[in-house]
């Protein structure tokens, strides 16, 4: 047998443990037996209760990168969402930059009273939450593709 060894299961592991859990009520002990002849870890009981207590978001909620180990909650959620809105109403509109993006965020987040410090609006942050809400860059074809990129910068300040 195996010494227990700390790690980290990936989103598509609990999920498969949760299916099998709920297809097979057993106790944590051959719950460790099975995730050691699955996975080839050794794994302590407080993981298998860790993740149980979680079962039903792995069973209902759907995995967008099954690869993933941790799951960050989002800070502001209500900032995430005007965004997110912003981004959906304007998209068809005009071009939307990353620098636009950032600074329609801070002007959001302090229109939404978020305290200064709270976010660091990098292009770090912007790219997490790029991936989080799906958005991504697409290829502009024929008319769309000359648009007049002067015009569209002398804009941005309005917005």
């Amino acid at each position: 047998m195996s010494s227990i060894q700390k790690i980290s299961f990936n989103d598509a592991q609990k999920r498969e443990f949760c299916i099998y859990a709920h297809n097979n009520k057993i106790t944590c002990a051959k719950y460790i037996d099975w995730i050691e002849t699955k996975w080839n870890v050794r794994v302590h009981e407080s993981t298998i209760i860790r993740i149980l207590q979680n079962k039903d978001k792995w069973l209902t909620t759907e995995i967008i990168k099954p690869e993933k180990k941790r799951n960050r909650a989002v800070m502001i959620p209500t900032l995430e969402l005007a965004l997110n809105e912003f981004i959906l109403t304007y998209q068809h509109r005009i071009i939307l930059s990353n620098t636009m993006l950032i600074e329609k965020a801070k002007l959001l987040a302090s229109e939404l009273g978020v305290p200064k410090g709270t976010l660091q609006f990098s292009s770090g942050w912007l790219h997490k939450f790029k991936e989080r809400n799906r958005i991504h860059k697409e290829k502009l074809y024929s008319e769309a593709e000359s648009a007049d990129n002067i015009a569209i910068n002398q804009s941005i300040p309005s917005l």
